[in-house]
This record gives structure tokens, sequence and C-alpha cells, in this order.
């Protein structure tokens, strides 16, 4: 009787220690699990933002914004400082190049400017060839340079054009003097732009143009599979697309 009244009386330590080591556990799941949440969904803001600042700059090209200020100028596609002030002079505003950098969470955008050839223009040329044989576009460097971070620090892991593997970290978008769709170029820079180089770019835009282009970014710890943004050939912003759960063949160009 005696025996029975003290099992009544409490839990037995054996019974405390179950006990307090399932509590332990339910809150490790709880706090793993929260944890997941908020990565998975800093992720996915990574994405879509990064998504969204890739299809805005198609429309600000497809829309005409023009950010240029009277410190820049156009000679036979030779960009300068100089007081004209834009709408007088003959230096258009095409474009933008946008420039990834593997290890990095930034994206550079650049101006794309072209000198406008005047009247004598064959417009019977294809849009790749008026752009590259009488507008002959060139990366402004020295004005209107705006770094563009990824939200929550998710870095750049991958580049791979799809046609051929190569790691093509510049994206140029260039909007056609005749018809006002957008092409784009990808193709491999280096930190900074490479003067002249663009117009070698649109000069071989059988290699360059029109060529979808993965870039693929994780979390900024680490974990989880990564997401590649695809730049497709189309003109507006159903270009770009992101991708979540990628396979990291995806972008392993080199």
């Amino acid at each position: 009787m005696d025996t029975a009244k003290r099992r009544q009386a409490g839990y037995t330590i054996v019974e405390l220690s179950l006990f307090l080591g399932i509590t332990a556990l339910l809150f490790t799941i709880a706090i793993f699990a929260t944890g997941n949440t908020i990565r998975n969904t800093r992720f996915t803001d990574s994405g879509r933002t990064l998504e969204a600042y890739v299809q805005k700059q198609y429309d600000n090209i497809i829309n005409g914004v023009n950010p240029r200020t009277n410190q820049l100028t156009c000679a036979n596609s030779i960009v300068s400082s100089g007081t004209q002030n834009p709408g007088t002079s003959n230096c258009l505003l095409v474009g933008k190049l946008l420039l990834f950098q593997v290890g990095s969470y930034v994206v550079t955008t650049y101006d794309i400017v072209a000198t406008d050839p005047g009247i004598n223009v064959d417009f019977s040329k294809t849009d790749e060839q008026l752009i590259a044989q009488d507008y002959k576009p060139q990366v402004v460097t020295t004005a209107n340079v705006l770094p563009y971070s990824i939200s929550w620090q998710a870095p750049v892991t991958g580049i791979k054009r799809t046609s051929d593997g190569v790691a093509a970290n510049a994206l140029a978008l260039i909007r056609s003097p005749r018809s006002q769709r957008i092409l784009s170029y990808t193709y491999k820079e280096g930190v900074t732009p490479t003067t002249g180089l663009l117009l070698t770019v649109v000069t071989n835009f059988a290699t360059n143009s029109s060529k979808t282009t993965n870039y693929c970014i994780t979390s900024a710890d680490g974990f989880g599979a990564p997401a590649k943004l695809e730049v497709g050939p189309a003109s507006n912003q159903s270009a770009a697309r992101i991708i979540f759960d990628a396979n990291s063949g995806d972008c392993n160009g080199s």
C-alpha cells in the first residue's frame, strides 16, 4: 500500500529524464525547421528580386528611360566628357550592360551608347548588321555605373552559355534602331568592361547574340540547391526568369 502511494506522488528520475529528452528534441526540431523556413524565404526573395532587376532593364530600354547627363558625348563611338545636353547631340543611349562575377553578390550595370550615323543608313540590313556596322555601340565606364546587390547577399556561383559552355558573365541588351526590339549579347568579360570588346562581340553576332545563358546563385550560407536566372533570346522582360532547385551542371561554364 505504501509503495503504491509513493508511485502516485510523483515521477521517477527515469521518467523525468525521458520527458526532458523528448522536450529538448522537439525544441531542436522546431528551431531547425524555423531556420530552414527563414533561409528558404530569404533565398526565394534573392532569386525573385534578381529576376525583377534584370526584367526592369528590358523595360527601361523599351520605354526609353535616359539617365544621361550633359557630361557625356559621343563621336565616332568614342565616349568622352562634354557639355552637350541630352537630346541635342549625336549620342544615343541604346542599351545596358550587366556584368556578373562568380563569387560576388553584386551585379554592375553600365550604359551602352552609340553614335548616330545620320541619314546614310542602309535599313535593308538586319538588326544585327545595323548595330555592328553603323551604330557601333560602346560601354560607358566613366558615368552612371550602378552596382546592384542581390538580396540577402546571395552570391553568383556559376555562369554558363548553353550553346557552347562559355562562362559568359557579360549580358549586353541593345535596342535595334530599326525595329526597336532588344537584342541580347552574352560574352566573357573581366572585372571591368574592356574598351572596344563590345564592338567585337556585336560584330561576331552569330556566336554571341540571342544565346540562352544561365546565372546561378546560392544562399549566402551555402545551404540548399542553387537557383538559376535563365536569360533567353526574347526581346522583352519575358527573356529573364528565375528557376529554383537548379542543377549545379546548369552553370558550370568555363
